[in-house]
């Protein structure tokens, strides 16, 4: 299972017991004994799905570390980090597009056109985003401008969720060309949930993104 696999089962898993991503091992033990004992099947309000779906979380938990005997600080065993490219799929970058083009001003219905010609050159959506841990870096193939730029971002990326979540960010650059821009750590934690840091690299090739793959 990869790395962004396994964040996105772990986070299932505490949301089953009620907890969140900061949670403890003496949490995690706690929030199923309460569980346990007030959802078991043989209680008279106990619920025979949650208390299934309850104790899957915690035996799945406890294979990954997170419970562990003795264990007073409650810190999980960390998996290796591998790095990790995915290029984005085609509904992620229709999303991200539409988002960009909803918020050009209004034009004419009279003629149709094609998506790629309503974005200006200032705007960028990216291809691939790139992970390590739970570190993310976004790829987009064209140049930041001098002046106002803006990047759409497909913000779903580590849940779970089916459904595409885009969110426009505006940013001003100082030249033309490549360049990398750092999200702010309060957007970051806003816009990415579970995500500890968010990187837009521009002008971003394939010796971009196999360095990104390839470095220690």
């Amino acid at each position: 299972m990869e790395t962004v696999e396994k964040i996105r089962a772990r986070t299932e898993a505490l949301h089953a017991l009620g907890l969140d991503h900061n949670a403890s091992s003496d949490d995690i033990r706690s929030a199923w004994r309460d569980i346990a004992f007030h959802g078991h099947p043989d209680q008279a309000e106990g619920d025979s799905s949650g208390f299934t779906r309850a104790k899957d979380a915690y035996d799945f938990l406890r294979k990954e570390g997170l419970v562990g005997k003795g264990v007073g600080s409650g810190k999980p065993r960390r998996p290796k980090l591998r790095r990790r490219i995915l290029t984005l799929e085609t509904a992620d970058i229709n999303a991200c597009r539409a988002l960009l083009n909803n918020a050009l001003p209004n034009r004419s219905d009279e003629v149709e056109t094609p998506d790629s010609d309503l974005m200006c050159k200032s705007d960028h959506v990216p291809d691939a985003v790139g992970f390590f841990g739970r570190h993310l870096t976004f790829f987009v193939s064209t140049p930041v401008y001098e002046g106002a730029n803006r990047v759409a971002l497909p913000t779903s990326v580590l849940a779970s969720s089916r459904q595409t979540e885009t969110e426009v960010l505006n940013f001003q650059s100082n030249d033309s060309g490549g360049g990398e821009v750092v999200v702010p750590e309060a957007i970051t934690a806003r816009t990415f949930p579970g995500a500890k840091s968010v990187r837009i690299r521009f002008d971003a090739d394939q010796h971009m993104r196999d360095d990104f793959s390839f470095a220690h």
